[in-house]
This record gives C-alpha cells, sequence and structure tokens, in this order.
C-alpha cells in the first residue's frame, strides 16, 4: 500500500476497488473512487449560487432604499401578528 503525504488524512471508503481500501482521494490498488450523480452536483452548485444571488439582492435592496425596506419588514410582522391572534382566537374557540 502507498503511503501518501499531504494535508488530507486518510478517509476510508468502504467497498470501492478491488481491494476494499479506498480512500477519498484515491485507493492504493488503482481503481478511481466513484463520485456522485453528476446532475446533483450541479443542483447543489446552482441551490448555493441562488441562494447567494437572492442574500445578496436583499442586502442591497436593504442599502438602497431602508424606508421602504423597514415598512416592508413592519407591514410582514403586522399580517404575522394578525395571523396569530387569529389562530389563538380560533383555538380559543375550540374549547
Amino acid at each position: 500500500m502507498t503511503d501518501r503525504t499531504g494535508p488530507h488524512p486518510r478517509r476510508r471508503v468502504p467497498g470501492w476497488g478491488a481491494c476494499d481500501v479506498c480512500y477519498a482521494w484515491g485507493s492504493p490498488c488503482g481503481r478511481l473512487r466513484s463520485h456522485g450523480h453528476p446532475t446533483a452536483t450541479a443542483e447543489v452548485t446552482v441551490k448555493k449560487v441562488l441562494t447567494w444571488l437572492a442574500l445578496a439582492f436583499v442586502v442591497f435592496y436593504v442599502i438602497s432604499a431602508p424606508e421602504s425596506s423597514a415598512a416592508f419588514v413592519r407591514s410582514a410582522g403586522q399580517a404575522l401578528g394578525n395571523a396569530a391572534s387569529s389562530l389563538a382566537s380560533f383555538f380559543e374557540s375550540l374549547a
């Protein structure tokens, strides 16, 4: 078995390779470790990019228009408060 010296510790991935001793960076038997489905990786990447873009848009909106941002948060808070009081009165009427 060859010894790899580097920043990554050996992480055993059972079931991969002819000798059943494979690591995240490869295997001593020379067979490469199988990677996940390529579209799954692409979906995760797209999800991350869209999340960061949405966060950047929110930050830009708050910086460029703080008064309207505050009004939006205030109205959203009032809507949540009204919904909570409506649910409370619904459950009171059940008892």
